[in-house]
């Protein structure tokens, strides 16, 4: 597929670019990618160990949770992928992260895309969107 360019992901970069990041910005970046990845710890660290697969795989598996919820973008994959918070948890001790109404299917790509905010999901499958609700 082809991509459209587009205005470098840095603020006020002038840049056209297909990638996220111009040629001029992109080292910087992956640099500073690197630093937070480092402050955040492993995604053991942040919770996400056998404990969290096991309840992931079952929460997925529910007829309910198939699609993404979130459908943010074109590149939605549709089908769900893992499990979002949709109040991002300080940590896997805050009661957030295990509390079942805090959850919600998404794609790998809309999860990313969403980030650590909070943002309740309304898509249904068919291209139909329910009634969007605030948290």
């Amino acid at each position: 597929m082809n991509r459209a360019k587009h205005f470098c992901a840095v603020p006020n970069c002038k840049e056209l670019t297909k990638e996220t990041y111009c040629e001029k910005h992109k080292e910087n970046q992956k640099d500073k990618e690197k630093q937070w990845d480092k402050k955040r710890g492993t995604a053991s660290q942040r919770g996400y160990g056998y404990r969290w697969a096991k309840y992931s795989k079952m929460f997925l598996s529910k007829p309910e949770n198939q699609f993404c919820k979130l459908h943010i973008d074109e590149r939605c994959a549709v089908v769900s992928q893992c499990v979002d918070h949709i109040d991002p948890p300080n940590g896997p001790e805050d009661p957030l992260f295990w509390d079942s109404r805090n959850h919600q299917p998404a794609c790998i790509h809309c999860n990313s895309v969403k980030g650590h905010r909070k943002q309740v999901g309304n898509f249904e499958f068919g291209g139909k969107k329910k009634e969007a609700r605030e948290g």
